[in-house]
Formats: structure tokens, C-alpha cells, sequence
């Protein structure tokens, strides 16, 4: 039996393995810069963490006592729920539940992938987890 490969067929192809490789370079830098140093925690204690600290979640993504620790403030990113009652001010509507990512890891993913990088980091953030997240902030 033979297959007839239309250029038009051979360019969508071509288009979707780029979008792929491009997702799985994304992907790979969050795990690779986002993770948290000593890893991902169960689900669970996302939800408990957050109750018990009234709605902020802080995930340290850096190793404060290894050789890469900055040392700036800038080592974690930050969650928080609309209803944060340790917030001097609260979220706008609609931007919220928010993540606050590292300034220097935030400008790298904006400059590399534009906006492109913020769908996919809102489903690996929630794949991780199992929060969900309207809004990505940087420090």
C-alpha cells in the first residue's frame, strides 16, 4: 500500500513537532528553574499549607545553603489565594489566585517565549500542585 504525503500535510506535521519541542523546552525549564529544590510536595499539603497560613504559599526554588543561592530574596515564588488575609491590600478581581515568580526567571521566559510560556505554566503548576492560577506576577 502507498501514502501520498501532500506538501500541505507535511507542513502541518513540521508545524506540530516544533509546537511540540517548543512545549518540552518550556516545560523542561520550569522543572529545571521552577521546581522547588528538594521537590514537589504531595497535593494535599498545598490545600493544608494554605489554610493554615491563611491563603500564601511560598515555594523555595533555590537551595539557600547551596552554591547557587542568590541570596537576594528573589529565591521563591509566592502564591496566593483572593481571600489572603495577610495582605495589606487585597488582589484585584479577577487576578487572582495569583503566582509571583522570581524577577530574573520571570524576564527569561518572557524574553525567550513571549507570552507563549503562561498557559503552559498555569498547567504544570496546577499538574504539581493541584492549584490553580489566573495570574503570573513577577517579585
Amino acid at each position: 500500500m502507498k501514502y501520498l504525503i501532500t506538501e500541505d500535510q507535511f507542513k502541518t506535521a513540521e508545524q506540530a513537532i516544533r509546537a511540540y519541542r517548543l512545549e518540552q523546552t518550556i516545560l523542561q525549564f520550569f522543572d529545571n528553574q521552577l521546581a522547588p529544590y528538594d521537590g514537589w510536595d504531595i497535593i494535599e499539603s498545598y490545600k493544608t499549607e494554605l489554610e493554615q497560613t491563611g491563603g500564601e504559599l511560598f515555594i523555595y526554588v533555590v537551595d539557600f545553603d547551596g552554591p547557587n543561592a542568590s541570596g537576594d530574596g528573589d529565591d521563591f515564588m509566592w502564591y496566593s489565594l483572593c481571600d489572603n488575609e495577610n495582605l495589606s491590600e487585597p488582589l484585584p478581581e479577577g487576578h487572582c489566585p495569583v503566582v509571583v515568580l522570581p524577577t530574573l526567571k520571570y524576564d527569561a521566559l518572557d524574553g525567550y517565549f513571549g507570552d507563549n510560556w503562561k498557559v503552559l505554566f498555569k498547567r504544570w503548576f496546577f499538574t504539581n500542585t493541584g492549584l490553580k492560577v489566573v495570574q503570573i506576577d513577577r517579585n
